[in-house]
């Protein structure tokens, strides 16, 4: 097992430590990310999936909700910033906890494979 040190602990190979608050944060800016997403959709009664086919056809198309007027352009390229946001979150856990995690289990035995969570997105729905 070389990722244990001759006195027991854990090597580690990450470049990049993390606490349990910064673990929080992301985990808090992400759910953000995602309730500005969803509520996009749900104001606007669209997805971005549904949108990026529409803009094809008539990117400059005016939807209306309430007061609010927005180019299927402009609501997609806003949704699509939130999604990105989001997607950064996920990957910046991945890089600060999951690498972690994946090295304890591999002084068991364990393949990162095996066992297919994904602890960030489990956060967020919770």
């Amino acid at each position: 097992m070389e990722n244990i040190t001759p006195d027991g602990k854990i090597k580690t190979i990450r470049c990049v430590k993390a606490t349990h608050e910064d673990f929080a944060k992301l985990v808090n800016l992400g759910k953000e990310a995602k309730k500005c997403l969803q509520e996009l959709e749900v104001q606007w009664n669209c997805t971005k999936e549904a949108l990026a086919e529409e803009i094809k056809k008539d990117a400059y198309a005016v939807l209306t909700k309430g007061t609010q007027t927005k180019t299927k352009l402009e609501l997609y390229i806003e949704m699509l910033q939130w999604a990105e946001q989001l997607a950064a979150y996920h990957n910046a856990y991945h890089v600060l906890m999951e690498e972690g995690v994946n090295e304890l289990l591999a002084t068991i035995g364990v393949g990162q494979e095996s066992y297919g969570y994904d602890f960030y997105q489990l956060c967020l729905d919770n």
